[in-house]
């Protein structure tokens, strides 16, 4: 099922600038989860403004484990080294969709939505998604998404499921799709429950002042979104059940990067 989710994520991003009518294809010809999120966010985000300015939080995405060191985050979160654990996740070849995790056994029990009974979570920090974003990316990409948006999208999506999507990329995801015996009901019903998650998250953005040159924090996620002179990251932090909580220890970790790089 995970490989399921994953390559209609794919087709999902092959999506996303599908009305541009453009395609990308490998040397092989092949077209992989990464290539396709790659090609597709490079499109979407195209920006003459887009400089990557800051280069000294660039050269940290082979290092997100010194951006965010530990000493930062345990002094921001108050936790104990006896109960961390780290992860450093490099599933994915571009550096821009690597992260590094600190994990907090701290028995917090916590409701989620949907579920009736309290769950013992760990608490998380995680940094992310460093990479070259235009300011007027940054701003169109964090909003929230209008109900005319996500039909459109909803719209490709399903012209896309049935060969119909003019699209070479998209074409090529829905072909790989069908060689790993998954169908165009599932294409359809796991592309729209991951829109219908992703509308529900861009509610959340609410901008954050007098922190780099923008940055934007989601109260559904409990992410922080942080773009200085031409380069973002993102700050994950679940911490607490407060989430103004987990907003101040992220800001308080987001600044600590931004000295860092300044």
């Amino acid at each position: 099922m995970k490989a399921k989710y994953l390559l209609v994520f794919s087709l999902f991003m092959a999506l996303a600038s599908c009305s541009e009518n453009k395609s990308t294809k490998s040397d092989s010809g092949d077209v992989d989860l990464e290539s396709a999120i790659k090609n597709a966010e490079s499109r979407r985000k195209a920006d003459p403004n887009a400089s990557g300015g800051n280069k000294c939080l660039l050269d940290y995405q082979t290092r997100y484990d010194q951006i965010l060191n530990e000493a930062n985050v345990l002094t921001a979160t108050g936790f104990s080294k006896d109960v961390m654990e780290t992860k450093s996740n490099k599933s994915l070849k571009n550096p821009e969709y690597h992260e590094f995790i600190y994990k907090f056994k701290n028995g917090r029990v916590s409701k989620k939505p949907g579920i009736t009974k309290g769950m013992a979570l760990p608490d998380v920090v995680k940094v992310e998604s460093i990479k070259a974003i235009s300011l007027s990316a940054f701003e169109n990409t964090y909003r929230a998404i209008s109900d005319e948006e996500m039909q459109v999208a909803k719209d490709a999506l399903n012209d896309a499921a049935e060969g119909k999507s003019g699209d070479a990329e998209a074409d090529a995801a829905v072909k790989k799709a069908e060689d790993q015996n998954v169908s165009k009901e599932q294409v359809k019903d796991i592309g729209g429950g991951i829109m219908d998650m992703m509308k529900e998250v861009s509610k959340g953005y609410r901008v954050v002042e007098n922190l780099g040159d923008a940055a934007r924090w989601n109260i559904v996620s409990n992410e922080l979104y942080v773009l200085q002179n031409g380069v973002q990251f993102v700050i994950l932090c679940d911490v607490n059940d407060d989430n103004e909580k987990n907003k101040s220890v992220a800001i308080e970790l987001a600044k600590n990067i931004l000295k860092k790089c300044e």
